[in-house]
């Protein structure tokens, strides 16, 4: 039933979209109002009484209400067609991502990729679109998702292989949404660089016991404390806190390369995943291997693209994890060959500045 006024809503923002569309429907509305009218009248008289020229006025208004009410929801469906038609989506090049990286771009949609192996009874049982509950495992409390406008056009495959590692899977449930709105100081969503993971390690923490946790009393100072308390989005290119990344990122590599109790409420951090907050295709295959000091290099975005034009997958974001059911706008996608199956356009309005 919660579909069913979902669709609703949507024809019913399709229609509104155009002004035409909405002339002849609400032409078709007072037409089968006076229909309706004309009815009650000719029930409460007797057939010789009723007129034949209310017979003629109530079938005219039958039938054109009908119609015009049926030609607006037509029309805008039309419209919206045939602007797809006529404007096909642009998919991200990686440069286009790397640069969005940079800016900091606004992300307006998020998609929660979960692949699984058809197969597998346990797989079908609890990741499957008429099973899953949540967008990750139950016990998680944040989990990474991704920026649909990145993602959008490219295969399933591919989408997954930009923003984390799966295998053996067959089939992928999709679940695509707006991004919540921030609740005054407090976020349900951030980016998964050395920054953003420091801050939903500490949220994560204050629901596990204290001698457990990864942060102490006196892992940061002051001036680190209240720095990590902003979530205002200016604050999280590390152009940002230049002088803080050094220290967070010996943290976040720290936290990355050890087994904390913690890790299991935050999703998962696999070897795809960089400091500065995007997931790599053709990860390294023990990033802790690596030298802090390359690690956690970071020289300005020109160095990035250079040492990451054949990896770069897409940026990583950590959310809540949301009840599926209870997201508002969410729409929910079966990928039954997601080898050839492509991420959706789903009519963004383009971004104003």
């Amino acid at each position: 039933m919660a579909d069913f006024f979902q669709a609703a809503a949507q024809v019913l923002q399709l229609i509104i979209g155009s002004s035409v569309a909405t002339t002849l429907t609400s032409v078709g509305v007072i037409l089968l109002l006076l229909t309706a009218v004309m009815a009650y009248i000719a029930l409460g008289s007797k057939p010789d009484e009723t007129s034949n020229s209310l017979k003629v006025a109530l079938y005219l208004c039958l039938v054109g209400g009908i119609a015009f009410s049926a030609a607006g929801p037509s029309l805008a469906l039309y419209n919206e067609l045939t602007y797809a038609a006529q404007h096909p989506f642009q998919v991200e090049s990686t440069d286009q991502i790397r640069q969005r990286l940079a800016d900091n771009a606004r992300v307006r949609y998020v998609v929660r990729l979960i692949p699984y192996n058809n197969g597998v009874e346990k797989d079908r049982h609890e990741l499957s679109i008429d099973s899953v509950t949540k967008l990750g495992p139950a016990k998680q409390l944040y989990s990474f998702v991704g920026d649909y406008e990145e993602l959008k056009g490219r295969t399933v495959e591919d989408a997954i292989d930009m923003t984390g590692i799966a295998k053996n899977f067959d089939r992928v449930t999709a679940i695509i949404f707006p991004l919540p709105r921030k609740t005054g100081d407090v976020s349900a969503f951030y980016p998964a660089n050395v920054r953003g993971l420091l801050q939903v390690i500490r949220l994560a923490e204050s629901q596990i016991e204290p001698k457990d946790r990864f942060i102490k009393p006196d892992t940061f100072n002051p001036d680190e404390i209240r720095n990590l308390r902003d979530t205002d989005l200016n604050t999280y290119p590390p152009t940002a806190f230049k002088s803080l990344y050094p220290r967070y990122c010996h943290l976040a590599r720290t936290y990355f390369c050890t087994d904390q109790p913690s890790r299991s409420l935050i999703g998962g951090l696999y070897r795809d995943w960089h400091p500065l907050g995007f997931s790599q295709t053709d990860p390294p295959n023990a990033p802790c291997d690596i030298p802090e000091e390359q690690f956690c290099a970071f020289t300005g975005w020109d160095k990035v693209r250079q040492d990451f034009k054949d990896h770069f997958g897409a940026r990583a974001f950590l959310i809540e994890n949301l009840d599926v059911n209870k997201i508002a706008g969410r729409i929910m996608i079966d990928f039954t060959d997601p080898h050839n199956q492509r991420i959706p356009e789903i009519g963004l309005p383009p971004l104003t500045r």
